[in-house]
């Protein structure tokens, strides 16, 4: 199956990296994981991201959605 050709436009994006103790970090974790220390602290980021005009190419413009989205990373081992 093949899929359609999706069109759109990033209007914006907001990417932030910060550091934080890596204690704190640990106990939010799942056992699994442990954050991955750089320097002493844990790296953390968080990307804010809006998305418009989103349409099949076959699809009018005038028919096209928008989204706005957060997405949350942390480093681990």
């Amino acid at each position: 199956m093949k899929l359609p050709i999706i069109e759109g436009v990033i209007k914006r994006r907001i990417l932030i990296n910060y550091q934080v103790e890596s204690e704190i970090i640990s106990g939010r974790l799942p056992s699994i994981f442990k954050p991955k220390v750089v320097k002493g602290k844990s790296i953390i980021g968080v990307c804010l991201i809006r998305l418009e005009q989103i349409h099949p190419k076959f699809v009018p413009l005038s028919l096209g959605i928008s989204s706005e989205n957060a997405a949350h990373r942390i480093a681990v081992e």
